[in-house]
């Protein structure tokens, strides 16, 4: 990744995300009050040095790979916590600036989420033909209707979106995505994943995990400290 200079907000930038913070701080804690407040590693029990790979053109990203901060969020479209984060990612890049991108992998977690694998295989076979912008409208959609997940649903969305329905069914039917789900799902469990969302931030020379489905302040304590 690229050099930059080092980490700032404008003011104007910052008032906005002060607000988006606070806001998203209390909707998180009401939602969710016995969850964990502290963002940083220790506090966590998450490994110290986590190496998981540089954000490439394999990956599915909002923004730029060269931005000074990359979130790696290794997620499931089921799971209810990675719902949860969604906005609050697609938030903190929205209002960066350019200053931070972010990178959707997969970690379905398959034995208590069973559509988690299946539409994971088929986010991909939308972005094999839609890229990055199709993945995304793919994710919209199905953390929207988590209540729709099934084969029928994600072909729908595919032809909606103005996928080749042909190309689409043949990727889909062969699982042929499946050994980059599994590397990703490896990746994350390799360096500390034990469940979703798992996020890295990434930029500095430096790996920070964060685990859970953590309010916003909280991934912005860690976007700061990165230099």
């Amino acid at each position: 990744m690229s050099e930059h200079k080092s980490f700032e907000f404008t003011t104007p930038m910052a008032v906005v995300l002060a607000g988006v913070i606070i806001a998203g701080v209390i909707l998180y804690t009401n939602a969710h009050p016995a969850a964990p407040t502290v963002a940083d590693a220790a506090a966590q029990n998450l490994p110290a040095n986590v190496n998981v790979p540089a954000p490439s053109a394999q990956d599915h990203i909002i923004g730029s790979p060269d931005a000074k901060v990359v979130l790696i969020e290794y997620s499931d479209f089921e799971c209810p916590f990675c719902n949860l984060v969604y906005p609050t990612l697609k938030t903190i890049v929205a209002n960066s600036g350019g200053q931070v991108a972010w990178v959707m992998r997969s970690f379905p977690l398959k034995s208590i989420h069973p559509e988690a694998n299946p539409a994971a295989n088929a986010a991909e076979c939308i972005a094999e033909q839609l890229g990055s912008t199709g993945y995304f409208k793919f994710a919209d959609a199905v953390f929207a209707n988590q209540d729709k997940m099934n084969g029928a649903y994600y072909a729908q969305l595919a032809k909606q979106f103005g996928a080749d329905m042909t190309k689409y069914n043949t990727c889909f039917s062969s699982n042929k995505y499946q050994s980059k789900i599994d590397a990703e799902t490896a990746d994350a469990q390799n360096n500390g994943g034990q469940g979703t969302p798992y996020t890295i931030v990434y930029g500095g020379g430096k790996q920070i995990p964060v685990s859970g489905a953590q309010p916003a302040a909280n991934f912005m304590s860690v976007i700061s400290s990165i230099k």
